[in-house]
């Protein structure tokens, strides 16, 4: 069920999800499954996804594949992990109020305060203005803070410092939290 709602998920965070203890454990658990999934390697980790018969298992309509948007789902997840696991999370959000409309990469709820977060992995910096200029826009339209008296955090995770740099540049005055991917994991 794990792998049906995070999509792809490496042997880490199954054990983390899990309290799987070990690696030897972990890897034991998933030799267990392994008629059920599809693999490949992402670097030193090797990712697990459902296959036909493992969505078969759990009565899973969710087909997924290997595709670029892998490693930014597995970024998306490390996030999942860092901030711990919060019960509130959800995927691809779409958020609105009234006149703006996003789709977040994921939303949550940490100590009562509303979170949104985006993943940069291969987007241009472009394409991440405009998202970020959205953002901006939602913010200074004002809506949330009428309605919940603050402004979400934003959290961007993207791939290397200067990219770090260019999203608090184009984020400021918002409250927002930059990581590097490495730093997360």
């Amino acid at each position: 069920m794990s792998l049906d709602r995070f999509s792809f998920l490496t042997r880490r965070h199954i054990q983390q999800l899990h309290r799987l203890g070990g690696d030897r454990n972990a890897q034991k658990v998933l030799q267990q499954m392994e008629q059920y999934l599809h693999t490949f390697k992402e670097g030193y980790d090797t990712v697990h996804y459902l296959n036909k018969l493992g969505r078969e298992m759990i009565g899973s309509e969710k087909q997924v594949k290997r595709t670029l948007q892998a490693k930014h789902i597995l970024m998306r997840n490390d996030f999942f992990f860092f901030v711990g696991c919060p019960i509130t999370w959800k995927n691809e959000v779409k958020t609105t109020d009234g006149k703006v409309t996003i789709k977040t990469d994921a939303m949550f709820t940490r100590n009562k305060q509303h979170n949104f977060v985006e993943i940069d992995n291969t987007q241009t910096m472009s394409e991440n203005r405009v998202k970020m200029d959205r953002y901006k826009q939602l913010f200074e339209n004002g809506a949330f803070q009428k309605q919940f008296g603050y402004f979400p955090t934003l959290h961007i995770v993207t791939v290397n410092k200067s990219r770090m740099k260019r999203f608090k540049d184009m984020c400021e005055g918002m409250p927002v939290e930059v990581y590097l991917v490495n730093d997360i994991k």
